[in-house]
């Protein structure tokens, strides 16, 4: 494999290294990297490499298990493996449950609702969750009610973009006209920048599921959509029963992506059949 090109026309990362790499990505944030992935890493990598004048893949391995390469460093690398491709409105029925029935029944039972987007990337699920809570909350006639948003994710430059709120034509392209105008400003070169008030009002953090504390709670909902694809079946079941569980309400719900599905795994968790998209309540003792 060390003999093998990229697409860029560098040598890609041999078995071993690769080998060494995933490991290290598994150990920092639990992503499950598959086999046959070594170009994409090399071509990922490569940036890094490039900014600390090292000639090989091996020895940026070796920096960064050595201890010197310190936080910040590590921080770049799990930037650079991360994958931060979303848009708003994605996967929309998600939304259309929450408007029509989810978080109607959550506001007129407790009056308020925490949601936690879990693995938000930069931010596009997060406002477009402020979007339809601000327009379910007017048409159930309680505007002033007290939903908080946070959104987190292990990578520090989707977060940072997330902060500042400003979206291409591509990642806006399902926005309806009115909530466009409602919510969104005319930036450069085509984009748009949430409002400062919009922006303002959700909170985003650098998170690593697996080993930072819950970012407050308990949630009423827990987004956490395409992100479970990356791990092993042994890390989502540690993550959905150990993590997600304890941070949600008993009565609360957890939507995944339509592509995931918490089947043979979850002890904790019970498919909700009628909404008829992946949205999960936990078990009852007596269902358990």
């Amino acid at each position: 494999m060390s003999n093998q090109v990229s697409t860029l026309g560098l040598p890609v990362i041999s078995d071993q290294t690769f080998n060494e790499f995933r490991t290290l990505i598994f150990e920092k944030t639990g992503i499950h990297m598959r086999d046959g992935k070594q170009i994409l890493i090399s071509n990922r990598l490569r940036k890094r490499l490039a900014a600390l004048h090292l000639a090989s893949y091996e020895e940026y391995y070796r920096l960064l298990i050595s201890g010197n390469a310190g936080e910040t460093e590590l921080h770049n690398f799990i930037d650079a493996i991360s994958t931060n491709e979303t848009y708003f409105f994605r996967e929309i029925n998600h939304f259309n449950v929450l408007r029509a029935t989810v978080l109607p029944e959550i506001i007129r039972r407790k009056h308020r609702a925490r949601i936690w987007s879990a693995g938000c990337s930069t931010g596009e699920e997060v406002y477009t969750l402020r979007i339809v809570v601000n327009e379910t909350l007017a048409e159930c006639g309680h505007p002033g009610a007290d939903v908080s948003i946070v959104g987190t994710d292990i990578s520090t430059q989707a977060i940072a973009r997330a902060r500042s709120g400003v979206y291409n034509e591509r990642a806006l392209r399902l926005v309806p006209a009115q909530a466009a105008d409602r919510y969104l400003a005319p930036g450069s070169a085509g984009t748009r920048q949430v409002l400062p008030e919009i922006r303002g009002s959700v909170e985003f953090r650098v998170h690593n599921l697996f080993k930072d504390p819950v970012p407050g709670g308990p949630f009423d909902i827990i987004f956490c959509r395409n992100v479970m694809i990356y791990f092993n079946k042994a890390t989502q079941t540690k993550l959905v029963d150990e993590v997600f569980s304890n941070a949600l309400d008993p009565d609360g719900y957890l939507f995944i992506g339509h592509s995931e599905s918490l089947s043979g795994f979850s002890r904790r968790f019970r498919y909700v059949s009628a909404f008829k998209a992946p949205i999960y309540r936990m078990k009852k003792e007596a269902e358990s």
